[in-house]
C-alpha cells in the first residue's frame, strides 16, 4: 500500500461548525425586517431543505459565487407567509448570506489545530476539499487555518461538487498525487468516504464524539 502522501480534509462538519444554529440565526436576521421566525422550525427546515434541493451537474458555478443555489435553501427553510415582500426577503438573504462568511459565524473543533500541526510535523500536506463556495476562504482564514490548509479545492470555484468522480480526479491531478497514497478525512459517509474510495483514495470518517479528528492521525500511522 503506498505511503499517505496527503491529507484532505472536509471543513463543514470536520474542522468548523454553526456557532449557533442556523434557526436562530435567521430568526435574528428576519427580526429587524419585522418577520417573527421559529429559530427550531427553521433549523429543521433548513436541513430538510438541504436534502431536498439536490445540486445537478452543470449548475454549479465555478467563480465562486453561490448565491442562487443558496437562496433556495434559505426560502425552503422559512414559512411561506415570511417575507411576502420579495424586496424584504433580498435584503435578509444577502444580510444572512454576508454573515456566513464572517470567522464569528462559525466556531472550530477544539482538537483541530493541534491535529493539523501534527499531520504537518510528519511531513504530509494538509489540504480543503469542500463543498462550499468563496466565502470558505474567510472562514478558514480568519480562524487561523490558513497556516496548514493554503490549498484548497472549493466546489463552487471548480464546477463540481462531492461525490462527482471528476472533483477527486482533479485534486489527485493537480497535487500530482496517486490515488492511493490520497486520504480523505470527513464526516459525510457518501462525500468523504465512499466517493474518494470509488476514486482509490484511502478515507476516514469523523463521527463525533466516538471518532474526532484524531482519526486522521491514527490512520496514518497504522500506513
Amino acid at each position: 500500500m503506498a505511503k499517505i502522501r496527503a491529507v484532505v480534509f472536509d471543513v463543514g462538519g470536520t474542522l468548523v461548525y454553526t456557532a449557533d444554529p442556523v434557526g436562530e440565526t435567521y430568526a435574528r436576521f428576519a427580526k429587524p425586517h419585522g418577520v417573527k421566525l421559529s429559530a427550531d422550525a427553521a433549523t429543521i427546515a433548513f436541513h430538510e431543505a438541504m436534502k431536498k434541493l439536490p445540486r445537478e451537474k452543470g449548475t454549479i458555478p465555478t467563480d465562486g459565487n453561490d448565491r442562487a443555489w443558496w437562496k433556495k435553501v434559505v426560502r425552503a427553510s422559512l414559512p411561506e407567509s415570511a417575507f411576502p415582500e420579495k424586496k424584504a426577503f433580498e435584503s435578509f438573504f444577502e444580510e444572512v448570506y454576508l454573515y456566513f462568511a464572517k470567522p464569528e459565524a462559525w466556531g472550530v473543533y477544539p482538537e483541530v489545530p493541534e491535529v493539523l500541526e501534527a499531520l504537518r510535523d510528519r511531513g504530509v500536506d494538509l489540504v480543503a476539499l469542500s463543498n462550499w463556495d468563496e466565502r470558505l476562504h474567510a472562514v478558514l482564514d480568519g480562524h487561523g487555518l490558513g497556516e496548514w490548509l493554503s490549498q484548497r479545492f472549493i466546489s463552487a470555484e471548480l464546477g463540481w461538487e462531492k461525490p462527482d468522480p471528476a472533483i477527486y480526479r482533479h485534486v489527485a491531478d493537480v497535487m500530482r498525487i496517486s490515488p492511493d497514497a490520497l486520504l480523505s478525512v470527513g464526516d459525510d459517509a457518501k462525500n468523504d468516504v465512499e466517493g474518494p474510495r470509488k476514486a482509490g483514495w484511502r478515507a476516514v470518517q469523523i463521527e463525533r464524539p466516538k471518532h474526532d479528528l484524531w482519526a486522521a492521525v491514527r490512520a496514518l500511522t497504522k500506513r
